[in-house]
């Protein structure tokens, strides 16, 4: 484990003991249809039908390694900000973000980002202004 890995989740735990998780909220639960026009919506249908593989990795990690949990903000918050990671928009420039005034993992869709969902490190990313910290565990071998 390199030191990022241990920093996050140090992170993770310190607030999971002084805090506690509040609320979570899987993204099993996504209302936006499924986690197939999720995909439609960022790459396009002909893309979704092309990389079937691809989208079996991706709905697999929506469903599986990613989660919500609710971590207060505070001044000294160290987890990047959704609006870090730019927005996907080369195959459908009507791409939009996160609502963040009133978000709501259920019906957020992350595959909107350019973030690297495969990344082999746990990743924890602060949606901005709000108390939601989307989790992306690294996949299991």
């Amino acid at each position: 484990m390199n030191s990022l890995q241990k920093t996050v989740l140090t992170a993770l735990f310190i607030s999971a003991y002084f805090f506690g998780f509040s609320q979570t909220a899987s993204s099993s639960g996504v209302e936006i249809a499924n986690d197939h026009s999720a995909l439609v919506h960022v790459y396009g249908q002909d893309w979704v039908e092309q990389n079937p593989t691809l989208v079996h990795a991706f709905e697999n990690c929506r469903q599986n390694r990613i989660s919500f949990t609710s971590i207060p903000l505070t001044d000294s918050d160290k987890y990047p900000l959704l609006s870090s990671f730019p927005l996907l928009t080369k195959r459908n420039p009507n791409v939009t973000g996160a609502n963040f005034g009133n978000f709501d993992p259920a019906t957020f869709n992350p595959f909107t980002y350019t973030i690297d969902f495969f990344s082999s490190v746990v990743q924890a990313i602060r949606i901005d202004g709000t108390e939601w910290v989307m989790i992306i565990s690294p996949e299991k071998h």
